[in-house]
Protein backbone atom coordinates (compact mmCIF):
# COMPACT_ATOMS: atom_id res chain seq x y z
CA UNK A 1 0.00 0.00 0.00
CA UNK A 2 2.77 2.42 0.93
CA UNK A 3 4.59 1.78 -2.33
CA UNK A 4 1.39 2.45 -4.28
CA UNK A 5 0.89 5.73 -2.43
CA UNK A 6 4.44 6.86 -3.07
CA UNK A 7 4.14 6.19 -6.80
CA UNK A 8 0.97 8.29 -6.92
CA UNK A 9 2.55 11.01 -4.81
CA UNK A 10 5.46 11.14 -7.26
CA UNK A 11 3.08 11.62 -10.16
CA UNK A 12 1.30 14.45 -8.35
CA UNK A 13 4.57 16.20 -7.66
CA UNK A 14 5.57 15.91 -11.28
CA UNK A 15 2.52 17.82 -12.53
CA UNK A 16 1.95 20.39 -9.79
CA UNK A 17 2.55 24.05 -10.62
CA UNK A 18 2.05 27.29 -8.78
CA UNK A 19 -1.15 27.98 -10.67
CA UNK A 20 -2.93 24.79 -9.66
CA UNK A 21 -5.11 24.61 -6.60
CA UNK A 22 -6.02 22.25 -3.81
CA UNK A 23 -4.05 20.12 -1.42
CA UNK A 24 -1.88 17.24 -2.67
CA UNK A 25 -3.28 14.84 -0.16
CA UNK A 26 -6.89 15.74 -1.03
CA UNK A 27 -6.20 14.29 -4.48
CA UNK A 28 -5.50 10.91 -2.93
CA UNK A 29 -8.15 8.41 -1.93
CA UNK A 30 -8.19 8.90 1.82
CA UNK A 31 -9.33 5.37 2.56
CA UNK A 32 -6.71 3.63 0.45
CA UNK A 33 -3.63 5.84 0.25
CA UNK A 34 -3.40 8.49 2.97
CA UNK A 35 -0.33 7.84 5.14
CA UNK A 36 -1.00 7.45 8.84
CA UNK A 37 2.26 6.59 10.57
CA UNK A 38 5.55 8.42 10.98
CA UNK A 39 7.11 5.58 9.01
CA UNK A 40 4.76 6.40 6.11
CA UNK A 41 5.94 10.01 6.11
CA UNK A 42 9.54 8.94 6.39
CA UNK A 43 9.02 6.88 3.24
CA UNK A 44 7.61 9.93 1.47
CA UNK A 45 10.66 11.90 2.56
CA UNK A 46 13.04 9.13 1.49
CA UNK A 47 11.39 8.77 -1.90
CA UNK A 48 10.43 12.36 -2.75
CA UNK A 49 12.19 14.67 -0.31
CA UNK A 50 15.76 13.47 -0.71
CA UNK A 51 15.58 13.37 -4.50
CA UNK A 52 18.28 10.76 -4.87
CA UNK A 53 17.80 10.69 -8.63
CA UNK A 54 17.26 14.41 -9.16
CA UNK A 55 20.14 16.59 -10.30
CA UNK A 56 19.26 19.92 -8.74
CA UNK A 57 22.31 21.72 -10.10
CA UNK A 58 23.72 20.55 -13.43
CA UNK A 59 25.14 23.95 -14.39
CA UNK A 60 26.71 26.13 -11.69
CA UNK A 61 30.25 24.71 -12.03
CA UNK A 62 30.26 25.85 -15.69
CA UNK A 63 29.73 29.49 -14.65
CA UNK A 64 32.93 29.66 -12.62
CA UNK A 65 36.63 30.32 -13.13
CA UNK A 66 37.26 26.61 -12.51
CA UNK A 67 36.26 25.84 -16.12
CA UNK A 68 37.68 26.99 -19.46
CA UNK A 69 37.14 26.28 -23.13
CA UNK A 70 39.14 23.51 -24.81
CA UNK A 71 40.79 24.02 -28.19
CA UNK A 72 39.92 20.97 -30.32
CA UNK A 73 40.91 22.47 -33.68
CA UNK A 74 44.00 20.29 -34.04
CA UNK A 75 41.70 17.26 -34.11
CA UNK A 76 40.40 18.25 -37.54
CA UNK A 77 39.68 14.61 -38.44
CA UNK A 78 37.33 14.32 -35.46
CA UNK A 79 35.74 17.79 -35.25
CA UNK A 80 32.14 16.50 -35.66
CA UNK A 81 32.61 14.36 -32.54
CA UNK A 82 33.14 17.45 -30.40
CA UNK A 83 31.16 20.20 -32.12
CA UNK A 84 27.80 18.55 -31.57
CA UNK A 85 24.52 20.34 -30.91
CA UNK A 86 24.70 19.34 -27.25
CA UNK A 87 28.23 20.65 -26.73
CA UNK A 88 27.40 23.87 -28.56
CA UNK A 89 24.31 24.27 -26.36
CA UNK A 90 26.54 24.16 -23.31
CA UNK A 91 28.54 27.02 -24.81
CA UNK A 92 25.47 29.16 -24.07
CA UNK A 93 25.70 28.16 -20.41
CA UNK A 94 29.46 28.63 -20.29
CA UNK A 95 29.14 32.15 -21.74
CA UNK A 96 26.32 33.18 -19.36
CA UNK A 97 23.78 33.84 -22.10
CA UNK A 98 20.58 35.35 -20.68
CA UNK A 99 18.38 33.08 -22.82
CA UNK A 100 20.21 29.84 -22.01
CA UNK A 101 16.90 28.40 -20.81
CA UNK A 102 15.30 28.75 -24.24
CA UNK A 103 18.48 27.78 -26.07
CA UNK A 104 18.72 24.53 -24.09
CA UNK A 105 15.00 23.90 -24.64
CA UNK A 106 15.36 24.40 -28.38
CA UNK A 107 18.03 21.68 -28.38
CA UNK A 108 15.83 19.39 -26.26
CA UNK A 109 18.13 19.67 -23.24
CA UNK A 110 15.42 20.87 -20.85
CA UNK A 111 16.70 18.67 -18.02
CA UNK A 112 19.66 20.99 -17.59
CA UNK A 113 17.59 24.06 -16.72
CA UNK A 114 14.96 22.85 -14.30
CA UNK A 115 16.63 23.44 -10.94
CA UNK A 116 13.85 25.87 -10.02
CA UNK A 117 11.07 23.36 -10.66
CA UNK A 118 12.95 20.43 -9.14
CA UNK A 119 13.82 22.29 -5.96
CA UNK A 120 10.20 23.27 -5.39
CA UNK A 121 9.06 19.70 -5.98
CA UNK A 122 11.48 18.62 -3.26
CA UNK A 123 10.26 21.42 -0.99
CA UNK A 124 6.66 20.37 -1.51
CA UNK A 125 7.52 16.85 -0.35
CA UNK A 126 9.10 18.33 2.78
CA UNK A 127 6.05 20.56 3.31
CA UNK A 128 3.73 17.57 3.08
CA UNK A 129 5.70 15.73 5.75
CA UNK A 130 6.01 18.79 8.00
CA UNK A 131 2.29 19.52 7.74
CA UNK A 132 1.19 16.06 8.83
CA UNK A 133 3.91 14.23 10.75
CA UNK A 134 3.01 15.70 14.17
CA UNK A 135 -0.40 14.01 13.88
CA UNK A 136 0.95 10.66 12.66
CA UNK A 137 1.21 7.62 14.90
CA UNK A 138 4.68 6.55 15.96
CA UNK A 139 7.27 7.03 18.67
CA UNK A 140 8.51 10.45 19.75
CA UNK A 141 12.01 9.58 18.52
CA UNK A 142 10.73 8.62 15.07
CA UNK A 143 8.68 11.80 14.83
CA UNK A 144 11.55 14.06 15.85
CA UNK A 145 13.96 12.39 13.45
CA UNK A 146 11.62 12.58 10.46
CA UNK A 147 10.64 16.16 11.21
CA UNK A 148 14.27 17.16 11.74
CA UNK A 149 15.31 15.67 8.40
CA UNK A 150 12.45 17.40 6.58
CA UNK A 151 13.33 20.77 8.14
CA UNK A 152 17.02 20.40 7.27
CA UNK A 153 16.19 19.46 3.69
CA UNK A 154 13.79 22.38 3.28
CA UNK A 155 16.45 24.74 4.64
CA UNK A 156 18.97 23.31 2.18
CA UNK A 157 16.66 23.62 -0.82
CA UNK A 158 15.71 27.21 -0.04
CA UNK A 159 19.38 28.08 0.52
CA UNK A 160 20.07 26.65 -2.93
CA UNK A 161 17.18 28.50 -4.55
CA UNK A 162 17.96 31.90 -3.09
CA UNK A 163 21.60 31.62 -4.12
CA UNK A 164 20.76 30.56 -7.67
CA UNK A 165 17.99 33.05 -8.39
CA UNK A 166 18.66 36.09 -6.20
CA UNK A 167 21.57 38.42 -5.58
CA UNK A 168 23.78 37.47 -2.60
CA UNK A 169 22.77 38.13 0.99
CA UNK A 170 25.87 40.27 1.58
CA UNK A 171 25.64 42.30 -1.65
CA UNK A 172 27.52 45.56 -1.27
CA UNK A 173 25.51 48.78 -1.24
CA UNK A 174 22.21 47.30 -0.10
CA UNK A 175 20.65 45.09 2.56
CA UNK A 176 18.98 41.68 2.22
CA UNK A 177 15.55 43.06 3.10
CA UNK A 178 15.70 45.18 -0.07
CA UNK A 179 16.73 42.32 -2.37
CA UNK A 180 14.10 40.20 -4.14
CA UNK A 181 14.51 36.56 -3.18
CA UNK A 182 12.34 33.59 -4.15
CA UNK A 183 8.73 32.64 -3.31
CA UNK A 184 8.32 31.11 0.14
CA UNK A 185 5.92 28.17 0.06
CA UNK A 186 5.63 26.52 3.45
CA UNK A 187 2.57 24.27 3.15
CA UNK A 188 1.50 21.57 0.72
CA UNK A 189 -1.59 23.55 -0.21
CA UNK A 190 -1.30 25.26 -3.59
CA UNK A 191 -3.46 28.32 -4.18
CA UNK A 192 -4.85 29.65 -7.43
CA UNK A 193 -2.83 32.83 -7.18
CA UNK A 194 0.89 32.18 -7.61
CA UNK A 195 3.16 33.35 -4.77
CA UNK A 196 5.24 36.49 -5.09
CA UNK A 197 8.95 36.68 -4.34
CA UNK A 198 9.86 37.16 -0.69
CA UNK A 199 12.89 39.26 0.19
CA UNK A 200 16.30 37.62 0.56
CA UNK A 201 16.11 38.50 4.26
CA UNK A 202 12.75 36.76 4.68
CA UNK A 203 13.99 33.65 2.90
CA UNK A 204 17.07 33.48 5.12
CA UNK A 205 14.92 34.02 8.21
CA UNK A 206 12.94 30.92 7.24
CA UNK A 207 16.10 28.98 6.41
CA UNK A 208 17.68 29.73 9.78
CA UNK A 209 14.46 28.93 11.66
CA UNK A 210 14.25 25.57 9.86
CA UNK A 211 17.87 24.59 10.35
CA UNK A 212 17.97 25.59 14.02
CA UNK A 213 14.90 23.47 14.78
CA UNK A 214 16.35 20.65 12.68
CA UNK A 215 19.60 20.70 14.65
CA UNK A 216 17.70 20.54 17.93
CA UNK A 217 15.47 17.65 16.84
CA UNK A 218 18.28 15.64 15.26
CA UNK A 219 20.57 16.12 18.26
CA UNK A 220 17.80 14.76 20.48
CA UNK A 221 17.66 11.62 18.30
CA UNK A 222 21.37 11.23 17.56
CA UNK A 223 21.44 7.71 18.95
CA UNK A 224 19.12 6.61 16.12
CA UNK A 225 21.26 7.95 13.24
CA UNK A 226 20.92 5.52 10.32
CA UNK A 227 23.26 6.24 7.40
CA UNK A 228 24.98 9.06 5.56
CA UNK A 229 22.28 8.90 2.89
CA UNK A 230 20.02 10.59 5.45
CA UNK A 231 20.77 13.91 7.13
CA UNK A 232 21.97 13.35 10.69
CA UNK A 233 22.68 15.84 13.48
CA UNK A 234 26.28 16.43 12.38
CA UNK A 235 25.27 17.12 8.78
CA UNK A 236 22.57 19.51 10.02
CA UNK A 237 25.14 21.48 12.01
CA UNK A 238 27.45 21.54 8.98
CA UNK A 239 24.62 22.99 6.88
CA UNK A 240 23.89 25.54 9.61
CA UNK A 241 27.53 26.65 9.63
CA UNK A 242 27.39 27.07 5.84
CA UNK A 243 24.21 29.13 5.99
CA UNK A 244 25.61 31.45 8.67
CA UNK A 245 28.85 31.80 6.69
CA UNK A 246 26.83 33.31 3.85
CA UNK A 247 25.12 35.62 6.35
CA UNK A 248 28.51 36.62 7.81
CA UNK A 249 27.37 35.63 11.28
CA UNK A 250 30.80 34.40 12.33
CA UNK A 251 29.97 33.40 15.91
CA UNK A 252 27.13 31.17 14.76
CA UNK A 253 29.40 29.57 12.16
CA UNK A 254 31.90 28.66 14.87
CA UNK A 255 29.21 27.44 17.25
CA UNK A 256 27.70 25.03 14.73
CA UNK A 257 31.11 23.84 13.53
CA UNK A 258 32.08 23.02 17.11
CA UNK A 259 28.88 21.02 17.61
CA UNK A 260 29.37 19.05 14.38
CA UNK A 261 33.04 18.43 15.16
CA UNK A 262 32.11 16.95 18.51
CA UNK A 263 30.69 13.99 16.62
CA UNK A 264 32.83 13.67 13.50
CA UNK A 265 36.19 15.49 13.56
CA UNK A 266 37.78 13.02 11.12
CA UNK A 267 39.99 14.34 8.34
CA UNK A 268 41.29 11.88 5.80
CA UNK A 269 45.08 11.88 5.48
CA UNK A 270 45.80 11.74 1.76
CA UNK A 271 49.38 10.72 2.54
CA UNK A 272 48.09 7.26 3.41
CA UNK A 273 44.71 7.10 1.66
CA UNK A 274 44.31 4.76 -1.30
CA UNK A 275 41.69 4.88 -4.00
CA UNK A 276 39.77 1.68 -4.68
CA UNK A 277 40.61 1.29 -8.36
CA UNK A 278 38.93 -1.59 -10.24
CA UNK A 279 41.37 -4.47 -10.62
CA UNK A 280 41.28 -4.37 -14.42
CA UNK A 281 42.69 -0.81 -14.46
CA UNK A 282 46.34 -0.24 -13.67
CA UNK A 283 47.13 3.24 -12.32
CA UNK A 284 50.25 5.00 -13.52
CA UNK A 285 51.86 8.41 -12.83
CA UNK A 286 49.93 10.00 -15.72
CA UNK A 287 46.58 8.34 -15.28
CA UNK A 288 45.30 7.58 -11.79
CA UNK A 289 41.84 6.47 -13.00
CA UNK A 290 40.49 8.30 -9.96
CA UNK A 291 37.17 8.79 -11.73
CA UNK A 292 36.71 5.02 -11.66
CA UNK A 293 37.29 4.70 -7.93
CA UNK A 294 34.38 3.98 -5.61
CA UNK A 295 35.82 5.95 -2.68
CA UNK A 296 36.84 9.33 -4.10
CA UNK A 297 35.95 12.64 -2.41
CA UNK A 298 32.36 12.68 -3.62
CA UNK A 299 31.16 9.30 -2.40
CA UNK A 300 29.65 7.68 0.65
CA UNK A 301 32.84 5.64 1.08
CA UNK A 302 35.12 8.65 1.62
CA UNK A 303 35.93 8.78 5.37
CA UNK A 304 34.98 12.45 5.75
CA UNK A 305 31.49 12.13 4.28
CA UNK A 306 28.66 13.20 6.59
CA UNK A 307 25.88 13.14 4.01
CA UNK A 308 25.60 12.27 0.33
CA UNK A 309 22.45 12.83 -1.65
CA UNK A 310 20.98 13.74 -4.99
CA UNK A 311 22.44 13.13 -8.41
CA UNK A 312 25.06 15.00 -10.41
CA UNK A 313 23.98 14.58 -13.97
CA UNK A 314 25.90 17.75 -14.69
CA UNK A 315 27.44 19.28 -17.79
CA UNK A 316 30.64 17.38 -18.52
CA UNK A 317 33.92 19.24 -18.48
CA UNK A 318 36.03 16.32 -19.63
CA UNK A 319 36.60 15.27 -23.25
CA UNK A 320 34.16 17.95 -24.44
CA UNK A 321 34.53 21.55 -25.55
CA UNK A 322 35.07 22.44 -21.88
CA UNK A 323 37.80 21.42 -19.46
CA UNK A 324 39.03 22.22 -15.93
CA UNK A 325 40.80 25.57 -15.92
CA UNK A 326 44.56 25.67 -15.95
CA UNK A 327 44.33 28.56 -13.50
CA UNK A 328 42.77 26.20 -10.97
CA UNK A 329 45.10 23.32 -11.78
CA UNK A 330 48.28 25.38 -11.38
CA UNK A 331 47.06 26.83 -8.08
CA UNK A 332 47.90 23.42 -6.57
CA UNK A 333 51.54 23.06 -5.57
CA UNK A 334 53.41 19.99 -6.79
CA UNK A 335 53.22 18.42 -3.34
CA UNK A 336 49.47 18.95 -2.98
CA UNK A 337 48.03 15.43 -2.97
CA UNK A 338 44.55 16.64 -3.88
CA UNK A 339 45.62 17.01 -7.52
CA UNK A 340 45.52 13.28 -8.22
CA UNK A 341 42.06 13.02 -6.69
CA UNK A 342 40.61 15.91 -8.69
CA UNK A 343 42.40 15.84 -12.05
CA UNK A 344 43.54 13.49 -14.72
CA UNK A 345 46.27 14.87 -16.97
CA UNK A 346 46.09 13.63 -20.53
CA UNK A 347 48.10 13.95 -23.72
CA UNK A 348 44.91 14.79 -25.60
CA UNK A 349 43.83 18.22 -26.70
CA UNK A 350 41.69 18.89 -23.65
CA UNK A 351 44.77 18.35 -21.40
CA UNK A 352 42.86 17.97 -18.13
CA UNK A 353 39.88 15.95 -16.97
CA UNK A 354 37.91 16.28 -13.76
CA UNK A 355 37.74 13.01 -11.87
CA UNK A 356 36.82 13.88 -8.30
CA UNK A 357 33.53 12.06 -7.94
CA UNK A 358 33.48 8.38 -7.05
CA UNK A 359 31.95 5.92 -9.46
CA UNK A 360 29.42 4.54 -6.98
CA UNK A 361 27.68 7.79 -5.98
CA UNK A 362 27.95 10.95 -8.04
CA UNK A 363 25.89 12.99 -5.64
CA UNK A 364 26.38 15.99 -3.41
CA UNK A 365 28.72 15.08 -0.56
CA UNK A 366 28.95 17.16 2.60
CA UNK A 367 32.38 16.56 4.10
CA UNK A 368 34.24 17.24 7.32
CA UNK A 369 36.78 19.36 5.41
CA UNK A 370 34.13 22.04 4.93
CA UNK A 371 33.79 22.39 8.70
CA UNK A 372 37.47 23.31 8.98
CA UNK A 373 37.17 25.77 6.10
CA UNK A 374 34.04 27.40 7.50
CA UNK A 375 35.59 27.74 10.93
CA UNK A 376 38.88 29.08 9.57
CA UNK A 377 37.09 31.73 7.52
CA UNK A 378 34.91 32.79 10.45
CA UNK A 379 37.92 33.16 12.75
CA UNK A 380 39.84 35.04 10.03
CA UNK A 381 36.99 37.51 9.62
CA UNK A 382 36.84 38.02 13.39
CA UNK A 383 40.59 38.61 13.31
CA UNK A 384 40.08 41.22 10.57
CA UNK A 385 37.46 42.90 12.77
CA UNK A 386 39.95 43.31 15.61
CA UNK A 387 39.79 40.08 17.63
CA UNK A 388 43.53 39.36 17.90
CA UNK A 389 43.12 35.85 19.35
CA UNK A 390 41.06 34.68 16.37
CA UNK A 391 43.99 34.94 13.96
CA UNK A 392 45.84 32.03 15.56
CA UNK A 393 42.62 30.01 15.70
CA UNK A 394 42.04 30.51 11.98
CA UNK A 395 45.61 29.40 11.23
CA UNK A 396 45.19 26.31 13.41
CA UNK A 397 42.04 25.31 11.54
CA UNK A 398 43.47 25.75 8.06
CA UNK A 399 46.74 24.02 8.95
CA UNK A 400 44.85 21.07 10.42
CA UNK A 401 43.33 20.57 6.98
CA UNK A 402 46.53 21.23 5.01
CA UNK A 403 48.54 18.67 7.02
CA UNK A 404 46.21 16.01 5.63
CA UNK A 405 46.46 17.30 2.06
CA UNK A 406 50.16 18.14 1.50
CA UNK A 407 52.93 15.53 1.21
CA UNK A 408 54.43 15.05 4.66
CA UNK A 409 58.03 15.35 3.47
CA UNK A 410 57.56 18.92 2.28
CA UNK A 411 54.73 20.19 4.46
CA UNK A 412 55.18 23.54 6.22
CA UNK A 413 52.65 25.33 8.40
CA UNK A 414 51.05 28.50 7.14
CA UNK A 415 52.13 31.31 9.45
CA UNK A 416 50.01 34.28 10.44
CA UNK A 417 50.50 37.55 8.59
CA UNK A 418 47.94 40.25 7.90
CA UNK A 419 44.19 39.60 8.13
CA UNK A 420 43.80 40.29 4.41
CA UNK A 421 46.49 37.74 3.49
CA UNK A 422 44.92 35.18 5.81
CA UNK A 423 41.43 35.58 4.32
CA UNK A 424 42.73 35.32 0.76
CA UNK A 425 44.74 32.22 1.66
CA UNK A 426 41.68 30.54 3.19
CA UNK A 427 39.60 31.43 0.12
CA UNK A 428 42.26 29.84 -2.10
CA UNK A 429 42.34 26.69 0.05
CA UNK A 430 38.56 26.52 -0.11
CA UNK A 431 38.70 26.69 -3.90
CA UNK A 432 41.23 23.86 -4.08
CA UNK A 433 39.52 21.67 -1.52
CA UNK A 434 35.96 22.00 -2.84
CA UNK A 435 36.57 22.37 -6.58
CA UNK A 436 33.90 20.77 -8.79
CA UNK A 437 31.68 20.09 -5.77
CA UNK A 438 28.60 22.10 -6.68
CA UNK A 439 27.68 24.76 -5.83
CA UNK A 440 30.61 25.92 -3.71
CA UNK A 441 32.73 27.88 -6.17
CA UNK A 442 29.84 29.71 -7.87
CA UNK A 443 28.19 30.62 -4.58
CA UNK A 444 31.54 31.58 -3.06
CA UNK A 445 32.31 33.93 -5.95
CA UNK A 446 28.94 35.58 -5.36
CA UNK A 447 29.63 36.24 -1.69
CA UNK A 448 33.23 37.31 -2.37
CA UNK A 449 31.90 40.36 -4.19
CA UNK A 450 30.90 38.96 -7.60
CA UNK A 451 34.27 39.47 -9.36
CA UNK A 452 34.87 39.74 -13.08
CA UNK A 453 35.29 36.37 -14.84
CA UNK A 454 36.62 35.78 -18.35
CA UNK A 455 35.87 32.61 -20.30
CA UNK A 456 37.83 31.78 -23.47
CA UNK A 457 36.02 29.89 -26.22
CA UNK A 458 37.57 28.17 -29.25
CA UNK A 459 35.72 27.47 -32.46
CA UNK A 460 36.48 24.48 -34.66
CA UNK A 461 39.14 26.46 -36.51
CA UNK A 462 40.97 27.31 -33.30
CA UNK A 463 39.86 30.95 -33.21
CA UNK A 464 39.67 32.26 -29.64
CA UNK A 465 36.87 34.48 -28.36
CA UNK A 466 36.62 35.74 -24.79
CA UNK A 467 33.29 36.18 -23.03
CA UNK A 468 33.09 38.26 -19.86
CA UNK A 469 30.95 38.28 -16.75
CA UNK A 470 31.58 41.73 -15.33
CA UNK A 471 31.96 42.56 -11.65
CA UNK A 472 28.52 42.73 -9.99
CA UNK A 473 26.98 41.49 -13.24
CA UNK A 474 23.24 40.75 -13.20
CA UNK A 475 24.25 37.32 -14.50
CA UNK A 476 25.26 36.38 -10.96
CA UNK A 477 21.54 35.69 -10.41
CA UNK A 478 20.00 33.26 -12.91
CA UNK A 479 16.85 34.20 -14.82
CA UNK A 480 13.80 32.25 -13.74
CA UNK A 481 12.80 29.62 -16.30
CA UNK A 482 10.27 30.83 -18.85
CA UNK A 483 7.91 28.05 -17.80
CA UNK A 484 7.96 29.27 -14.19
CA UNK A 485 7.14 32.90 -15.08
CA UNK A 486 4.46 31.75 -17.53
CA UNK A 487 2.77 29.57 -14.92
CA UNK A 488 3.08 32.21 -12.22
CA UNK A 489 2.50 35.78 -13.47
CA UNK A 490 3.33 37.03 -9.96
CA UNK A 491 6.91 35.78 -10.27
CA UNK A 492 8.88 38.91 -11.12
CA UNK A 493 11.72 38.10 -13.50
CA UNK A 494 15.32 39.00 -12.66
CA UNK A 495 17.07 41.71 -14.68
CA UNK A 496 18.89 40.11 -17.59
CA UNK A 497 21.97 41.07 -19.55
CA UNK A 498 21.84 41.55 -23.29
CA UNK A 499 23.06 38.67 -25.43
CA UNK A 500 26.75 38.39 -24.63
CA UNK A 501 29.15 38.87 -27.50
CA UNK A 502 32.70 37.59 -27.35
CA UNK A 503 35.72 39.79 -27.93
Amino acid sequence: MKKTYIKLFSALLAVVSFTSCGDFLDEVSQDEFKPETVEDYQEILNGEGYGMFISIDPLSHVFTDDVQGADMSAQSWNIPYYYTDDNLAFKDVYTWQPDMDQLLTDRKLTGYYQSYQDLYKLIMACNTVLGEVDKATGTDTERKRTKGEALALRAYYYWYLVNLYAMPYNMEGTTPDKLAGVPLVLTSEIKNEGPKRSSVAAVYNQITADIEEACTLLEETKSSTISNFRINWMAAHLLASRIYLYMENWDQVISHVDKAMSGHPVLCDLNTYSLAIPSNLIPNPYNSWADMASNNFVSSAFPETLFVGGSTNKVKISATLLMPSEDLFYSFTSDDLRKKFAFKETSMYWKLQECKAGSSERGFAWRTAELYLNSAEAYAEKFAAGDAASGAKAVNEINALRKKRIATASYQDYTLGSAEELILFIHAERRRELCFENPHRWFDLRRYGMPKIEHPWFDKNGNRTTFTLEKNDVGYALPFPVKATTNNPNLEQNPVHAVREGM
